[in-house]
């Protein structure tokens, strides 16, 4: 064995030693009584702080807006707010459709409705609404329900 070899080996059977000496030999008495002060200690922080805490809130304004808003968060809605239908002039019948882009992939149109994009035969995310026809200037939507057919020209900006 080579002098190098000797040392790191002299050096582990002293960590050895030590480790048994510390766990097995040295009085452990100490430590238990430690942390049961200190934690006796940390219960009487928790409380107080949780007191302190349910204070401030009692006392702040905003606890009050945040209930409200979870409150009517988990209400049933009457009416849908991003449904669209309304009238385009005022009218409570008519439907506001925007047709904003006009795509052509070999025999294939597309044509961009509200954000959408569909293709002739498609019904429109407002039920009851159906493309029968699209072209560049304009597309051709008819309604389902016996109103008729909307005609919506290409609204270029």
């Amino acid at each position: 064995m080579a002098k190098r070899e000797k040392i790191i080996v002299v050096i582990m059977i002293l960590t050895i030693l030590y480790g048994v000496y510390a766990f097995f030999i040295a009085p452990s008495s100490k430590r238990p009584k430690s942390a049961s002060i200190s934690t006796k200690v940390k219960r009487v922080d928790a409380n107080k702080l949780v007191g302190d805490v349910s204070k401030v809130l009692k006392d702040d304004d905003s606890a009050i807006v945040d209930t409200y808003i979870i409150a009517r968060a988990e209400e049933e809605w009457a009416a849908d707010p991003f449904y669209t239908e309304k009238g385009s002039s005022g009218h409570t019948g008519e439907v506001k459709l925007v047709y904003t882009g006009y795509l052509e992939i070999g025999k294939k149109k597309i044509a961009i409705i509200n954000g959408v994009d569909y293709q002739i035969g498609d019904e429109l995310e407002m039920t009851g609404y159906k493309i029968i026809s699209i072209n560049p200037s304009r597309v051709v939507v008819v309604d389902k329900r016996g109103r008729g057919k909307i005609t919506v020209p290409l609204l270029e900006e």
